[in-house]
């Protein structure tokens, strides 16, 4: 009787003694993983700290790259000559296939002439356009002058064109004297002028992409 007391609590001690073993291993354990998980927490909070540092530095560069966009000389110390060199920023309201720049026979607003011309051609005119009489100048209308620069030996000679206005007694047909050849109403640039400033503007370039595509 009391060899089996004494076998069976030496089997509970034994038992006992596994069993605090296996919780002493269990417990060690999840202390490693307790501190793998603050380790992990902590890893993770420095790399939202970093995220949210930078985000907060992208929007300041935001905020200056919109300044240094929209700055001109009215919020700003740059010079009025900084602000014509922005380009529109809407294509969109551009219209396909149309070309930029005045058209050949449009009506100047910023071409007052050129000062003192070179030459003064009076354009006189004897019969009447229409109906071929003769024609007489009237003088209380007051002549329209009109400057056209051209290319000539000078290489540009500046010429002022005098146009009187006429009247025809035989059909009642009133104007000024035309313009000569290659002249347009109201355009300063002659037709050869006007060929060479329309090849600077289109020519050399495209001579240019010719040779870069070649």
């Amino acid at each position: 009787m009391t060899t089996n007391a004494t076998i069976d609590s030496k089997l509970v001690r034994a038992i006992a003694d596994e069993q605090l073993a296996n919780n002493v291993v269990m417990i060690e354990w999840l202390v490693k993983a307790q501190q793998q998980l603050s380790l992990q927490q902590r890893l993770i909070d420095q790399q939202q700290q970093q995220i949210s540092t930078q985000q907060q530095e992208i929007e300041k560069l935001k905020e200056e790259r919109d300044k240094l966009k929209n700055r001109n000389s009215k919020n700003s110390s740059v010079p009025p000559s900084s602000d014509q060199l922005k380009k529109p920023s809407d294509k969109k309201k551009r219209k396909k296939g149309f070309k930029r720049g005045p058209k050949y026979d449009h009506l100047g607003k910023t071409r007052n002439g050129f000062g003192q011309p070179d030459k003064i051609v009076p354009l006189e005119l004897e019969n009447c356009p229409v109906c071929g009489g003769s024609v007489e100048r009237d003088e209380v209308v007051p002549e329209k002058v009109q400057q056209v620069a051209e290319v000539v030996d000078q290489p540009i000679e500046i010429r002022e064109y005098r146009r009187g206005f006429y009247k025809c007694p035989s059909c009642g047909w009133s104007d000024y004297s035309p313009v000569p050849l290659g002249v347009k109403e109201g355009f300063s640039y002659g037709a050869r002028l006007s060929s060479i400033v329309g090849w600077l503007g289109y020519g050399v370039i495209l001579h240019g992409v010719n040779r870069n595509i070649l």
